[in-house]
């Protein structure tokens, strides 16, 4: 039976809610198209929420109990090995045109991540790491050793958070649509945009781990 954690979520499908009581770092990013801006308008609404990564993971077993060979989307595993996918929790945040969104992501499962929202230059490359009171630590997600020395990888490229770390991205919604957020550790893209759990060699990724950010008109 397949099992999850869920950890800070408030819903899977999560309204906004207003809230100016805490302090958001920004990250240095610049919009590549006019859906999302990285700079909020002073009287914007702000909607805030509180993300966190979680996992859905399993070993599969035969009618004996025992870890059997299995098949996983078209990609045969060996018995023994873990099927899991990572998630941004809560999945999906919707929005109104012309709202200041500010998503604080917290890293629990998965040894590191980074975020990317597509079509966009909106991501956590150089976002500033925050503490449980979200201020500023002075760390920022760029190219780094990995804080985390009990556990890998020993270098972080730009962009990735590890387990315990928190970082803010704060923005503005000006155009109507759905944006996918997209953890591009634990996903393959293809050169048309699909997302794959699996690289292009055939390693697992534990993904694809992808969010939604609907924005209403």
């Amino acid at each position: 039976m397949l099992s999850k954690t869920v950890f800070l979520a408030f819903a899977s499908v999560t309204l906004a809610v207003t809230s100016g009581s805490m302090a958001a770092a920004q990250p240095a990013a610049k919009a590549k198209a006019a859906g999302l801006s990285p700079t909020c308008a002073a009287k914007a609404p702000v909607r805030e929420f509180l993300i966190a990564t979680g996992e859905w993971d399993t070993v599969p077993k035969n009618k004996e109990g025992k870890p059997a060979a299995y098949n996983d989307r078209g990609h045969a595993r060996a018995a023994n090995s873990k099927l899991e996918r990572y998630t941004f929790d809560p999945s999906m945040i919707i929005v109104k045109k012309g709202d200041c969104v500010v998503l604080h992501i917290h890293s629990v499962k998965g040894d590191r991540h980074n975020l990317t929202i597509e079509g966009t230059e909106i991501g956590s490359e150089g976002a500033a790491v925050i503490d449980d009171s979200f201020k500023p630590t002075g760390a920022k997600a760029v190219a780094r050793a990995n804080p985390n020395a009990y556990e890998g990888p020993e270098k972080l490229k730009s962009g990735e958070f590890v387990r315990g770390e928190q970082v803010t991205l704060r923005f503005q919604a000006n155009q109507a649509g759905t944006y996918r957020m997209i953890c591009e550790a634990h996903t393959f893209i293809g050169p048309k945009g699909e997302l794959s759990g699996y690289d292009d060699k055939g390693k697992p990724l534990a993904g694809p781990m992808v969010g939604y950010i609907t924005v209403l008109p």
